[in-house]
């Protein structure tokens, strides 16, 4: 905590000197106020001040500019959110805790991310390549009612620039470190009166951020190119039809993982420097494949706003990785058994969907002062999962362990939802609000596996071969929200919500039991208990937002490490947690205390707890929720100035998160430790010129930083967000 504290201080006293972050256009930035941000979280348009949710909006000119390009970047910017990737196209999200660390194809995620309006069902759709943003909203607790799917953890949106009336001309090219290349341009405009249409593309590779002496190359490099079309028509002022198309290429290396905890059994680290040495004799692999195209449809009828969203999406995920990161003698070698490290974990995942999904909605008005939305949700995807594991273990009993085995899954989900919420005004500063939403999910899964499972395949007690799994389950879900807001002045609104989420059931595709393989788990709930204040001060200088919160769950889907096979390694059984409770307060602020001078951030406390959960002869009641640091803050500011012939604007950027477990087993083995960021830039714009360069950096101080730990017979496996980077970007706008 000293350390937190000294590090906000220092981060105070730099802000106050004006040293800068995200970088704002100039004539943004000659503004004495906060710049006011719509968001559509309710389906219409609204000021952020004036919406009853904890929600961030992100104006894409601040993503742009803040050199916010992954979710690495967009993590520590974003009240409690973290994210990490277990392989590239494996990306896992957790907001206030909540989220899922299993890639089955029978799971759905707790965090839903949406590309403009669509919801990408599984991790490699996810995969999304930050070009010509509008704004992204980061909505946070269940959306159990307006959102498709069951967003029982919270919301990611992205919405592009959509074509429009007048031409438009982005283009970048990037050099840095790690012969880091990136190229990327978009075009829009008018093709005739009724119709308009864009275009935008990116390139990017850079090299590997860990070198294995082994192989002698890289680990961890990157090669994307991803491309977004649209074409809009517009026949007159009630009809808005839009055609959007993207795709994406992902091609590199498999992840390095390194031995970053050593454990009771560890012959010791081979690599004294994590980011270099040893590792196996092939650098595995990631290559992911994206393809989508969506029809958005509007029209101004005489009921109201009619908006139909159907979409359709194609992912491949291809990776392998030695998740144990480190050389391995052959079981033969015995006299080398010590001298390298003792266990062997190659991972291969093959992943391919389909989805489809349909969505109408309308909103209207009935009288002066009722307005709703009501609308109807389908979603169906198609899986086929491969998960291949080769491993060695040389510490169980005189026989090493030496082996391959297989979990081959299909799941085919089928979800239907009716939802409708209304706001009935009170009064012109009283509002009150009500939804409710039916949701049901139907799963048809079948799980093979096969090979020599180190854990091994078993049939109530007794072990087998192999097996084959079929099943099959159902659920449906009221999920209602009701919640009161008050405009107590012109600058402050505060609200008070009670809502529902729901997350369906699923099916383990990694079981080792065939009768835990044939039985689903329980869907998850939760009831989140919000208040929160909206607040501008001093003519719009400042803005400081506050959000508390308490979510109650029931059945959390959990996955706990444990042995299963006394005298063999541990290995993971998925289950629901009885009880689990989640308590926190998140606090926003942006202040322009003077005109080109930008502060702003944000502070989340976060305190998670499993009230009940057994599994096996494990009690895990009282061990914190995984993934959700205890404290975690973001501080930023940006100066623009005009030095004659040119403008130039400076940003800084600061973040700290407290340590947390990456499991619910809550080993130590699996503490992220906590850790600070520092990110920079510098950019210079000649007068009246369309054209701008900026000098940046990240990870300034080039601290090691754990995003995800996996404990592995008492050792623990890192992997590491990327060094110090930097480089120089010239930026044409027209």
């Amino acid at each position: 905590m000293k350390a937190l504290q000294l590090s906000t201080v220092s981060s105070v006293v730099l802000l106050s000197l004006g040293v800068g972050a995200p970088a704002f256009a100039a004539d943004e930035s000659a503004s004495a106020a906060v710049e006011e941000v719509i968001v559509t979280a309710q389906k219409t348009s609204q000021n952020l001040q004036q919406v009853p949710l904890a929600v961030t909006g992100l104006t894409g000119d601040f993503v742009e500019k803040s050199k916010i390009e992954n979710f690495l970047d967009l993590r520590t910017r974003i009240p409690s959110l973290t994210f990490d990737e277990f392989a590239p196209g494996q990306p896992r999200y957790f907001i206030r805790g909540i989220g899922n660390t299993n890639r089955s194809g029978g799971i759905d995620s707790a965090v839903g991310l949406f590309v403009d309006d669509v919801y990408m069902g599984r991790p490699a759709m996810t995969s999304t390549e930050f070009v010509d943003l509008d704004r992204v909203e980061v909505l946070r607790g269940p959306q159990g009612t307006l959102f498709g799917r069951n967003v029982v953890g919270g919301a990611v949106s992205f919405f592009t620039r959509r074509p429009g009336d007048s031409y438009r001309f982005d283009g970048k090219v990037t050099a840095g470190n790690y012969d880091l290349r990136a190229v990327s341009a978009a075009v829009s405009g008018p093709l005739s009166d009724t119709t308009s249409a864009k275009i935008a593309l990116v390139a990017r590779s850079h090299d590997g951020y860990a070198f294995n002496t082994t192989t002698g190359r890289d680990i961890e490099d990157e090669r994307v190119i991803a491309g977004r079309a649209a074409i809009r028509f517009r026949p007159n002022d009630d009809l808005d039809i839009q055609l959007n198309l993207d795709g994406s290429q992902r091609r590199g290396t498999g992840p390095w993982w390194d031995l970053a905890v050593e454990g009771p059994a560890s012959v010791g680290k081979s690599n004294p420097d994590p980011r270099r040495g040893r590792g196996h004799a092939e650098d595995g692999y990631a290559d992911i494949d994206n393809a989508g195209a969506s029809l958005n449809a509007t029209w101004d009828s005489p009921l109201g706003t009619l908006t139909s969203i159907s979409a359709y999406r194609n992912a491949q995920n291809h990776n392998r990785a030695n998740t144990t990161g480190l050389l391995v003698a052959p079981l033969s070698d015995v006299a080398n058994r010590r001298v390298f490290h003792h266990t062997l974990f190659i991972q291969q995942d093959d992943e391919s969907t389909e989805q489809f999904t349909q969505e109408f909605r309308l909103a209207s008005n009935i009288g002066e002062n009722f307005s709703y939305v009501a609308g109807l949700y389908y979603y169906q995807d198609d899986v086929f999962h491969n998960r291949l594991t080769d491993y060695r273990f040389y510490n169980f009993g005189a026989n090493p362990l030496d082996g391959r085995f297989n979990f081959a899954s299909t799941n085919e989900t089928k979800a239907y939802a009716v939802f409708l919420n209304g706001i009935y005004e009170v009064t012109d500063r009283l509002k009150v609000q009500a939804g409710i939403r039916w949701s049901q999910d139907e799963k048809d899964h079948v799980t093979v596996g096969s090979g020599a499972n180190f854990s091994r395949f078993r049939n109530a007690g007794v072990t087998i071969p192999g097996y084959t799994a079929p099943g099959r389950a159902k659920w449906d879900a009221w999920t209602p929200t009701a919640s009161v807001n008050y405009q107590v002045t012109d600058d402050a609104f505060v609200y008070a919500t009670i809502s529902r989420g729901f997350k369906s059931g699923g099916f383990n595709d990694t079981d080792n039991d065939l009768q835990s393989a044939l039985r689903p788990f329980n869907p998850e709930y939760v009831w989140n208990y919000e208040f929160g204040a909206r607040t501008e001060w001093f003519d719009r200088r400042l803005r400081l937002n506050a959000t508390a919160f308490y979510m109650d769950y029931t059945d959390l889907q959990v996955t706990v490490i444990t042995t299963v096979t006394p005298g063999l390694p541990p290995t993971g059984v998925s289950g629901n947690a009885g009880k689990s409770t989640i308590k926190g307060l998140e606090l926003e602020w942006t202040a322009v205390p003077l005109p080109g001078l930008n502060i702003y951030g944000n502070y989340t406390y976060t305190d998670g707890k499993i009230k009940s959960l057994v599994s096996g002869t494990l009690n895990l009641a009282g061990k914190e929720i995984p993934r959700a640091p205890k404290n975690k803050l973001f501080l930023g500011a940006s100066l623009t100035r005009d030095l004659g012939p040119v403008t130039v604007t400076g940003r800084v950027d600061y973040s700290h998160q407290s340590d947390f477990f990456s499991s619910i087993n809550n080993l130590p083995s699996e503490v992220i430790p906590s850790q600070e960021n520092w990110d920079a830039g510098l950019t210079l714009t000649p007068a009246g010129k369309p054209y701008s360069v900026e000098i940046w950096g990240k990870n300034l101080s080039n601290e090691l930083k754990i995003t995800t730990i996996s404990d592995v017979t008492g050792d623990g496996y890192a992997l590491y967000a990327p060094p110090r980077t930097y480089g120089v970007t010239l930026s044409v706008r027209y």
